[in-house]
């Protein structure tokens, strides 16, 4: 068996459908791999790797991961220093090329596969024609059955032949730059978008007399001006099964429509505002709710508006899925039905061969199980696209990047993340792994051990600062403040109405479920201190199941699910005795991590913060002392109350430990004694120290 075939059998046909990270993963499946298959593993990774700029991923990230994949070889290899030293990338290969690794690495083993199949001197051909090159990039893709390695697809082809392929992982980016400056700069009509931005390029390089980079200011701001927003091709879930009891979905694939009801109301004309769709909804429908208005105003302002041609379509009808493409903007049909007199024309690709359900992906499902008549479903709509094995149907890089079917691939713990913590890199590695694995974590250990600033320095880690929510838990904390319940509004008559206003977790959740390809990151600090059942109620479940959406408790029969991108950091204070009462059911559905002065991280922190600032080791001989005489871990002080700078000072030492650390312990002890404090305090640590260390 040849290396690549050995890869293939391993890697490309023995898919790990866990929810580790890429590593883990690539660990298992190469677990009985050989040497030189584990080595060109690696090799390929680096090409994989080798464009992206720090922006995206650091040089120290990318050589750790290939030497870790190169320490599971037998013998020793190292990464050649010509190599190394070319790792600082030059491009951004987009999110895909964070979350869709696995597949860039299927197509890399495949690509290599297709070259050594053919003839050396046809090999060489193709290796030195950037065309031929393209179309076996093209063939190895369509094989492959889906379009996620497409970025890598794009990179390679510009490492190749940097001066006919533009350095963009983008295609539809791509098509925007030659739509933007065929009309001045290309002769003849548009068509082959690589030959086209070739030759754009080449026609702008004369003119200016310098190279073109078409992501430079100067071009960028033309072709995607900071005013334009994102549009990209979204996808729908159109329920048309049980309209007033009958099912519709054969007339739609007939005569080529979907269609939502809403019969009571009269023609909404397409592209009505949100206020004309939410009047139209109070004059037909004044004696529902405002929730039930509101949910309808939304859908079907998304049918009339939202909805654009050439967006995708699924219906289910039973055990079958069907799926389509929006021709039009929406129209009205008076002289038929009521039920279906609303409609989009849509070509469906799917008649005479549905998706079965039951095969589609846990996520995918989800997303169809949705009770609304009408359902953004964008983050399943590629992976929707694939099952059908609609391989000419052209998919947007929007969508595939928005594809939910596998979990988010977190950034991985860094030697900086490292270094201002002071915490082992291994410890944080694994505790990013953990996260990964269970989307729900809880960091527990006794006051001082630095918990909450731990929860925030991993969230900034892992996401964007504006994808994080804290919020912090007490005993009068309540479902309906960190879900949704009914808040006193003022009515535009001047009476006081109640509105359904979603808390922080909610308004998280949608923010994400419109994200999907970054994480979102809730930190909910002193967890234990609320009334968790009733606080969580109904979302514990979801914490378990994220793909099966649940009815919540003020929905109105509308349905409600965790995005996968959505992951969980509380923290615990274990001195505080409430952590007894955390019941099973959140205990399971959380992972724990401890922060106990007595082991890493915490221990030995305080002696490197203290030398890292040029300070005496004193401070730290007090707190391991203090800690020794209480023998009690989870009363134990942590070091972050001494982190402070000017800890040299006589007089703020006696001030933190009076103020702050013989208060706390009153606490704890309270009820032991009336002296139980005084074997802790600061003259009597100091005296049993040895000889000098007051000093030292």
């Amino acid at each position: 068996m040849s290396v690549v075939e050995e890869l293939r059998a391993c890697f490309v046909q023995n898919p790990d459908e866990s929810a580790d990270d890429f590593l883990t993963k690539l660990r298992r499946q190469l677990s009985q791999a050989s040497d030189e298959a584990v080595v060109l593993t690696a090799e390929l990774l680096y090409l994989n790797v080798l464009p992206l700029g720090p922006y995206q991923i650091t040089v120290p990230t990318k050589r750790r991961m290939l030497d870790k994949v190169l320490s599971w070889a037998g013998s020793p290899v190292q990464i050649p220093d010509e190599l190394g030293a070319a790792l600082g990338g030059f491009m951004h290969g987009g999110q895909a090329f964070l979350n869709y690794r696995w597949a860039q690495l299927q197509f890399l083993i495949q690509l290599v596969g297709e070259l050594l199949a053919l003839e050396p001197q046809e090999r060489d051909r193709v290796l030195g024609d950037p065309w031929l090159m393209r179309d076996a990039c093209g063939r190895v893709t369509g094989a492959m059955g889906h379009q996620r390695a497409r970025a890598q697809v794009q990179v390679l082809l510009h490492l190749l032949f940097p001066d006919v392929f533009i350095d963009s992982a983008n295609v539809e980016h791509k098509r925007r730059i030659r739509d933007t400056f065929a009309p001045e700069y290309l002769n003849g009509e548009p068509g082959d978008v690589d030959r086209d931005l070739m030759a754009i390029r080449e026609t702008m390089r004369k003119e200016t007399g310098a190279p073109v980079d078409f992501y430079d200011q100067k071009w960028a701001a033309q072709w995607n001006p900071p005013s334009t927003t994102e549009e990209t091709r979204r996808g729908w879930l159109v329920r048309g099964a049980n309209v007033g009891g009958v099912n519709y979905i054969a007339a739609w694939l007939e005569l080529g429509f979907c269609s939502v009801s809403w019969h009571e109301l009269p023609e909404v004309p397409a592209g009505a505002t949100m206020d004309e769709v939410a009047h139209a909804i109070a004059e037909a429908e004044p004696d529902t709710s405002v929730h039930h208005q509101a949910a309808s105003r939304t859908q079907l302002h998304n049918f009339l508006t939202t909805m654009r041609q050439g967006d995708l379509v699924a219906t289910v009808d039973g055990q079958n899925v069907h799926l389509g493409t929006v021709e039009g903007d929406a129209y009205y049909v008076a002289d038929g039905p009521t039920a279906i007199a609303r409609r989009r024309k849509v070509t469906w690709h799917t008649i005479g061969k549905p998706v079965a359900r039951d095969t589609l992906p846990d996520p995918v499902r989800s997303k169809l199980s949705d009770r609304r008549t009408i359902a953004d479903i964008s983050p399943a709509i590629a992976a929707l696209v694939e099952a059908a094995h609609l391989g000419d149907l052209e998919v947007s890089e929007g969508l595939l990047e928005q594809d939910e079917t596998r979990p988010l691939e977190l950034p991985a713990a860094t030697e900086e993340l490292a270094a201002s913590l002071l915490f082992p890199l291994d410890w944080l590695e694994a505790t990013v792994g953990v996260l990964q694995r269970h989307q729900q974590m809880i960091l527990y250990g006794p006051p001082g051990t630095g918990k909450t600033h731990l929860a925030r320095a991993l969230a900034e880690h892992i996401a964007e600062s504006e994808n994080i929510t804290l919020v912090q838990f007490h005993p009068s904390y309540t479902y309906e403040d960190f879900f949704e319940g009914y808040r006193p509004v003022k009515a535009t008559s001047g009476t006081i109405a109640f509105e359904l206003v979603p808390g922080p977790f909610k308004r998280l959740a949608e923010e994400a479920r419109s994200n999907p390809t970054a994480p979102y990151v809730l930190i909910i600090d002193e967890i234990n201190r609320a009334n968790l059942a009733k606080v969580f109620g109904e979302l514990y479940f979801l914490l378990e199941y994220r793909d099966n959406p649940i009815t919540t408790q003020y929905s109105d029969g509308e349905r409600f699910d965790l995005p996968r991108n959505v992951y969980l950091i509380g923290t615990m204070n274990t001195a505080d005795r409430s952590i007894a009462l955390v019941d099973a059911a959140l205990r399971r559905r959380f992972a724990f991590r401890r922060l106990a002065p007595d082991t890493e991280p915490i221990n030995g922190l305080l002696r490197k913060w203290l030398a890292g600032h040029g300070l005496p080791p004193l401070a730290a001989d007090l707190l391991d002392e203090l800690n020794r005489r209480l023998a009690d871990a989870d009363r134990a002080i942590g070091p972050t109350y001494l982190m402070r700078p000017g800890l040299d000072d006589p007089a703020l030492l006696a001030q933190i430990w009076d103020t702050q650390i013989l208060p706390l312990l009153e606490d704890q002890l309270y009820g032991t004694g009336p002296d139980a404090t005084a074997p802790f305090e600061l003259e009597a640590l100091t005296k049993s120290l040895p000889a000098g260390a007051a000093v030292s």
